[in-house]
């Protein structure tokens, strides 16, 4: 019987796999694309280790996180359908995605896949920053709707150069709010 390359190579892997435990760790550091290249079968053939499937699903995701690969956080997600880091990434990337659009529909589009991926991750302010553009842009004149998320980002965590847009955002609306509030006074 007359084997392949990739064959040969995944036999390999499997035997260096199965005669010495951290090397899971090791191909996640230092070669992560062995694991996401050979996941399925390194998987089929240990269907039951969980420590290979953590690796291989950390190295989909710092693959995924270094190229933006919507395709690498799929299939995380297919390895472990409850994964908030996939699942938090692609609904960024979809609400981004109708938010561009512009038109109100697509604002609201947006504003749930960024409400998804606040449930995904509680903790990251982020959503709430984008929820607030699109609520601007889907209504000109709705103040308290996005002034309610951007002080909800604000008191999550926020990348410095998000906090200061957060803050920016929060400022020019309120000056614009005060401005319609003393016109029709």
């Amino acid at each position: 019987m007359k084997r392949t390359n990739q064959q040969i190579l995944i036999i390999k892997l499997v035997i260096i796999y199965n005669a010495c435990a951290p090397n899971t760790a090791f191909l996640t550091k230092h070669n992560p694309e062995i694991l996401t290249t050979h996941a399925d079968s390194l998987l089929s053939a240990n269907p039951d280790d969980e420590e290979l499937k953590l690796a291989i699903i950390s190295a989909k995701l710092n693959l995924a996180k270094k190229t933006n690969n919507l395709d690498e956080y799929r299939s995380v997600l297919k390895i472990d359908t409850k994964n908030s880091s996939a699942r938090y990434y692609i609904n960024m990337a979809e609400g981004k995605e109708h938010h561009k659009k512009g038109h109100k529909n697509a604002q609201w589009d947006a504003i749930q896949s960024f409400a998804i991926a606040a449930i995904a991750i509680d903790t990251l302010g982020e959503p709430y920053y984008w929820m607030g553009l699109a609520y601007e842009k889907k209504d000109a004149m709705d103040f308290e709707l996005p002034l309610e998320v951007y002080d909800k980002a604000l008191n999550l965590y926020l990348p410095q150069d998000i906090h200061t847009l957060v803050i920016v955002n929060r400022e020019a609306l309120t000056k614009r709010k005060k401005t319609y509030e003393d016109f029709w006074k």
